[in-house]
């Protein structure tokens, strides 16, 4: 019910290899966060069990996997490079520096792509075929006093950790359409995590046939995340079977989603609609 800034960036950029950004931005971590929801094969970023709820949980805790911030995005400074036009890319940031009275969060990535360059400050999850990918990526997150109960809990407060690591691997076979496969597996540490770890693994497949202005792409992703040390922790597992239509990349599709979640003893079902328009404008 209210408008925010999503990214508002002051760049400083010395070379390819050395860039400093400061504002509002994506807070790297994983291929997830740097694809942000504009640059997905799926609707919805990984980790998030409580779209849907029936009864939502009593309290809010982060979703599960590395913290991404409010609205996906977090206020602070990155250093970050690339070398080989984007084949191997480095990022070292520091959030949260718009609340000084918490401790600020620390992440950093690499991410090498073996086969083509992956380019500039964002990722993304696909590339529908415009180029073949092999990338490899890890991220490793810390906050001092991150880990924080829900209210009404009394627990401790903790550090919070985080480590993940992440494969893309997408295919452009011509007349065969495209494969696109993607795995993720993040390992969280903190008292009071809803979730000890995260994972997920995902499919897709973009038919080679033009039909009327674009063309089908089924996709499946499976993700899971394990108990946490939170006192209302539980398991949580999603589904997701989404048919696309895309017209124009990520600047126009729809999709059409059947979500099957089990998290906090409950079962969720969703049928989900979305249409994403973008400019092309820079």
């Amino acid at each position: 019910n209210s408008a925010a800034v999503l990214d508002l960036v002051a760049k400083v950029e010395f070379a390819e290899a050395v860039n400093l950004w400061l504002g509002r931005m994506p807070i790297p971590s994983d291929r997830a966060s740097l694809s942000t929801v504009w640059a997905l094969a799926p609707w919805s970023l990984p980790g998030k069990y409580d779209d849907y709820a029936p009864v939502p949980p009593a309290g809010v805790h982060p979703s599960a996997g590395p913290r991404q911030g409010d609205n996906d995005r977090g206020d602070g400074v990155t250093l970050w490079g690339q070398f080989g036009g984007g084949r191997f890319k480095y990022y070292l940031g520091v959030f949260g520096l718009d609340a000084p009275t918490t401790s600020p969060l620390y992440s950093a990535r690499i991410n090498l792509s073996l086969l083509n360059p992956e380019p500039g400050f964002r990722s993304a999850s696909t590339y529908y075929g415009g180029k073949d990918v092999l990338a490899l990526g890890a991220g490793v997150q810390h906050q001092t006093d991150g880990s924080l109960p829900t209210a009404p809990s009394t627990a401790t407060i903790s550090d919070f950790n985080e480590l993940n690591v992440d494969l893309l691997f997408e295919k452009n076979g011509g007349t065969a359409g495209v494969l696109d496969l993607e795995g993720a597996f993040a390992k969280l540490w903190g008292d009071n995590e809803a979730a000890s770890y995260q994972f997920f693994a995902l499919a897709s497949y973009l038919v080679p046939i033009d039909i009327g202005i674009g063309r089908f792409q089924p996709l499946l992703r499976i993700q899971h995340a394990g108990k946490g040390s939170a006192a209302d922790a539980d398991d949580s597992t999603r589904v997701d079977a989404e048919l696309g239509y895309l017209i124009d990349g990520h600047h126009a599709r729809f999709v059409s989603v059947y979500q099957y979640t089990k998290a906090h003893s409950q079962t969720e079902n969703a049928i989900v609609f979305g249409l994403q328009l973008l400019s092309h404008g820079r």
